[in-house]
């Protein structure tokens, strides 16, 4: 199963999702969490933290497309690869999205992130289930409830929100949180349960 986390922007949550969901993961089968951002923010926590949940996870850095697709290529039939890609690189993006079994899209309630958010969405195959994740939310604001309304009424599923006041990580070397943890498995179990419809 390989799950695309993307975006085309920085600062949604995108390495963050990545790194959760590939410790959900391993809790139950092999995972590779396959960093394709150059700037390597997830194999740089990978390789920081001393999280055990982490240490069952393989790490793959491919930067460049045909590294990505060498690296998806080689993923076996029970494994789980989660794909933590680059904002801003639409082109590698789509090539991991052409791969993906399941696209897992991070974002922020504020005005461009809709426009951003849509930009993905139609790198999507229509087949390929996808689903949002709003990050640093304030779920008890106006704002947060109509953003969620508006993308039921598009069509698009929100598949989990992480509260503002989660705590996700202290930085790389600190272990996962454990809300961080409760907020990321709701994800993951809407992403297998997408992958079985």
């Amino acid at each position: 199963m390989i799950i695309v986390v993307s975006a085309l922007k920085g600062g949604v949550g995108k390495t963050t999702t990545s790194v959760y969901l590939a410790a959900l993961a391993a809790a139950r089968r092999p995972a590779t969490l396959v960093d394709a951002d150059p700037q390597a923010s997830a194999a740089d926590w990978l390789e920081s933290s001393e999280d055990e949940s982490l240490e069952r996870v393989t790490l793959v850095e491919a930067p460049t497309d045909r590294m990505l697709l060498k690296a998806l290529d080689r993923i076996e039939a029970e494994e789980v690869a989660i794909v933590d890609t680059p904002p801003g690189n639409e082109r590698l993006l789509a090539k991991a999205i052409e791969r993906a079994d399941v696209v897992i899209v991070p974002t922020r309630i504020g005005g461009v992130e809709t426009a951003r958010v849509e930009a993905v969405l139609d790198l999507v195959p229509r087949k390929t289930p996808v689903g949002l994740v709003i990050s640093s939310a304030r779920t008890y604001t106006r704002d947060y409830q109509d953003v969620v309304a508006a993308w039921g009424e598009a069509n698009v599923e929100v598949w989990g929100t992480v509260p503002e006041r989660v705590t996700i990580a202290a930085g790389p070397e600190a272990a996962l949180a454990p809300d961080g943890i409760d907020a990321y498995r709701t994800v993951w179990r809407r992403a297998l349960r997408a992958t079985r419809e």
